[in-house]
């Protein structure tokens, strides 16, 4: 207790022969005050930062309340502004991509593109402003990791499940150019395309949509495909894909207008793929093509088109008896086939009692 007790006097002793030193000292004096000074400044500095901070945060949650109280606008598109930088020239773009072109995919329905403040970094924290916000879209940018000044960002999108039982989606990631001058209009409406399609998934599925909707769709794609966009190799591969699939829908549909279409569109998106490194477009392709030539053929009987289409059908369906999944799907069809055809056996043999 003694030596407790001792401590505030040493202490006590310590200040004051430190003021003394200073007092009798005017170099030490100055260089004190130089220190509590900058002590001082520092602490300014860094309470005006936390203020600062505490506004951005503030705002960020007025705007994510806004945005979440505006629920009878239709569906609600949220464009981060990005950090600084190309993050920021990325959002910019992405923002008039979507104001500009988004409707073209939107079938008439309402929507609304909002911009929220500040920056985005990672899927979980894109799920978190999904779920903040209550928007059906997110479009951010990112950087990919040690990046400098000149290269390639990325454009993100996410979206909402459209209904409770429906699983979280995963974020897309799709690949800027490097250059600006590529940054143009071909490029603008790919990109609205891709967010359309994270909101409404069934554009690729045709077949859901009536033909006088679906056609200006198909048309706007097959537009972009012609002008080539120096757009993700992934996000291309689908819209090809799509057109494909859609022309083949509009020629079903009873426009003979289409018929031929879809046969060269099939044909031209069957030679752009690789088998080895994507076989399941390559199989999707060939049924494609089959049922275009096929369709073809009925109309204008033609054997030669009609044999095609069968031999396209025929590679496409070996191909799929060799996928593993297949495999398993027929060996557990034979195994419900033998147990119900056991059971009906066993039935049989109950009613008569046992006997022949």
């Amino acid at each position: 207790m003694e030596f407790l007790s001792g401590i505030p006097k040493a202490l006590s002793g310590a200040w004051a022969s430190v003021e003394a030193a200073l007092m009798g000292s005017p170099s030490l004096a100055g260089i004190g005050l130089l220190l509590a000074a900058g002590a001082g400044l520092a602490l300014a500095v860094l309470a005006l930062a936390g203020l600062v901070r505490l506004v951005f945060v503030m705002r960020r949650g007025a705007v994510a309340n806004s945005i979440r109280r505006e629920n009878e606008i239709g569906a609600r598109i949220v464009v981060v502004r990005g950090g600084p930088g190309r993050r920021r020239a990325i959002a910019s773009f992405l923002h008039k991509a979507v104001d500009t072109h988004l409707k073209d995919y939107m079938f008439g329905g309402p929507f609304r593109v909002m911009s929220y403040p500040g920056s985005l970094e990672g899927d979980a924290r894109a799920q978190q402003l999904l779920a903040r916000t209550e928007a059906d879209v997110i479009l951010w940018a990112e950087a990919p990791r040690g990046a400098v000044g000149g290269a390639k960002g990325f454009a993100r999108i996410l979206s909402r499940p459209t209904n409770t039982f429906e699983a979280a989606r995963e974020p897309v990631t799709l690949a800027m150019p490097k250059e600006r001058n590529q940054w143009n209009e071909a490029l603008s409406r790919a990109m609205a395309y891709a967010a359309a399609k994270q909101f409404r998934p069934a554009l690729g599925r045709p077949q859901d949509f009536r033909a006088e909707r679906l056609q200006p769709v198909v048309e706007s794609v097959l537009s972009i495909l012609q002008s080539k966009p120096k757009a993700d190799q992934a996000l291309l591969a689908e819209m090809v894909d799509d057109s494909s699939a859609g022309a083949l829908q509009l020629a079903f549909a009873g426009d003979d207008a289409w018929i031929d279409k879809s046969v060269e569109i099939a044909r031209s998106t069957l030679g752009e793929i690789n088998r080895s490194a994507a076989p399941d477009r390559w199989i999707a392709a060939n049924i494609t093509l089959g049922r275009a030539l096929r369709l073809k053929a009925e109309k204008r009987f033609d054997p030669v088109m009609l044999r095609e289409g069968i031999s396209h059908l025929t590679e496409a369906l070996e191909a799929l008896r060799s996928e593993p999944r297949l495999k398993l799907a027929e060996s557990a069809a034979q195994a419900i086939g033998e147990a119900q055809k056991l059971l009906g056996t066993r039935r049989k043999f109950s009613i008569s009692g046992g006997g022949i």
